[in-house]
C-alpha cells in the first residue's frame, strides 16, 4: 500500500498572501501537490482559489477545508471558534451553522473531501492557566496539581452535558448536507480543555454520529499538550480512537514553546504515534506563519523520511 501524501495547511501563508492564484502556488513551489485551506482563507482569496482550481491542472489539489472557510465577509479578522455551536443564544447558533454550511458548498466546488470542524466550548475560561502554571514550575503530579486537576475535569464535563444538545442538534443538520454533497465531516480534538468534548466522550459522541460522514480529526499538538498535563495518554488515546480517524494535523509541540512547530522540533514521539494512524488517513501539515519557508521544506522532507511505510 503506498504511503500517504502530507497537504499544506494554508493556515502558514494566507494571511500574508493577497491572491488565491498566489496561495495554491506558493505551496506548489514549496514541493506540496495537495493543500488543506485553512480558517485564515479571506473571502478575497477565494475567487482567485476557485480560478485556478478550474482551469489549472498543475495546481495542488484541494483535499480539505477548515471551517469557516472561506471566512465570514462580516468578522473583522479571521477566527474558526467565532461562532459557536454550543453558544446558548440561538442567533449566534445559526450564524455558526449558516457560516458551516456554506463551508461545505464551498469544499464541494473544490472538489474537497473534508471539512474540518470545531464543535464549540463550555465551562469557564482560562480554567486550565493554572495548571499549566503549576506543570511549568515543576508540580505536574504534585497533591494541589492533582485536586485541581480532578476539580477542572468535573467542572468540564457537567458544562459539556449541557451544552452537547445544542451541539448535536447542528451536526445532525450539517451531516444530511454533508452526505448529500460527498462529503466527510472531521471533528478536531482541540487544545482547550474547555472545547468540546472532554476528550473521554469521544466514543459517546460516536455512537451518535454514524460513519463514514462523521470521523476524527487527530490534532498532534492538542493531543501533545494535553498528554503532558496528563489528561491523555497519547499513544492510548489513538488506539481507541484509530476506528474513526479519518484525518490528521501534523506538526510538533514542546511545552516551553507551544505548537504548530516544524517536525523534529519539539518533543512528540512520532516514531511511536504515527504507526497508530489507520491506513488511507489523511495528513495535513499545520504549521505557525512563524515558521520559515526553509523550515516548512525541512518538514516536509522530515516527513518523506519517517512518514509510516504500509505493508
Amino acid at each position: 500500500m503506498p504511503s500517504p501524501s502530507l497537504a499544506l495547511s494554508t493556515c502558514w501563508h494566507a494571511d500574508r498572501t493577497t491572491d488565491g492564484a498566489t496561495l495554491l502556488r506558493q505551496a506548489t513551489d514549496l514541493g506540496f501537490s495537495t493543500v488543506e485551506i485553512s480558517h485564515n482563507t479571506r473571502f478575497s482569496l477565494w475567487p482567485g482559489i476557485l480560478a485556478t482550481h478550474q482551469s489549472t491542472p498543475t495546481s495542488p489539489r484541494i483535499d480539505v477545508l477548515h471551517n469557516f472557510c472561506p471566512v465570514p465577509v462580516e468578522l473583522l479578522r479571521p477566527h474558526p471558534n467565532a461562532y459557536e455551536f454550543s453558544d446558548p443564544r440561538p442567533t449566534a447558533r445559526r450564524l455558526a451553522e449558516r457560516h458551516s454550511f456554506a463551508t461545505l458548498e464551498a469544499a464541494a466546488s473544490v472538489g474537497a473531501r473534508f471539512v474540518v470542524l470545531h464543535l464549540g466550548s463550555a465551562g469557564p475560561r482560562h480554567l486550565v492557566d493554572p495548571l499549566e502554571s503549576l506543570a511549568l514550575s515543576g508540580q505536574l503530579g504534585t497533591r494541589p496539581y492533582v485536586r485541581k486537576k480532578i476539580s477542572t475535569i468535573r467542572t468540564l464535563e457537567e458544562a459539556f452535558h449541557k451544552a452537547w444538545p445544542r451541539v448535536e442538534e447542528i451536526l445532525l443538520r450539517l451531516g444530511e448536507k454533508a452526505s448529500s454533497l460527498g462529503l466527510r465531516l472531521g471533528l478536531e480534538c482541540r487544545e482547550d480543555l474547555r472545547e468540546i468534548p472532554p476528550d473521554d466522550f469521544w466514543d459517546t459522541l460516536f455512537a451518535r454520529l454514524p460513519a463514514p460522514t462523521f470521523g476524527y480529526w487527530h490534532d498532534f499538538g492538542h493531543a501533545a499538550a494535553k498528554h503532558w498535563l496528563g489528561f491523555l495518554d497519547h499513544a492510548q488515546h489513538l488506539r481507541r480512537l484509530a476506528p474513526r480517524i479519518i484525518g490528521v494535523h501534523l506538526h510538533d509541540y514542546s511545552p516551553e514553546k507551544g505548537d504548530h512547530l516544524p517536525l523534529g522540533h519539539g518533543t512528540i514521539p512520532f516514531a511511536q504515534l504515527l504507526p497508530l494512524i489507520p491506513p488511507n488517513t489523511h495528513f495535513s501539515l499545520e504549521l505557525s506563519p512563524d515558521v520559515s519557508a526553509d523550515d516548512v521544506r525541512a518538514s516536509l522532507s522530515w516527513w518523506k523520511q519517517n512518514q509510516p511505510v504500509r505493508s
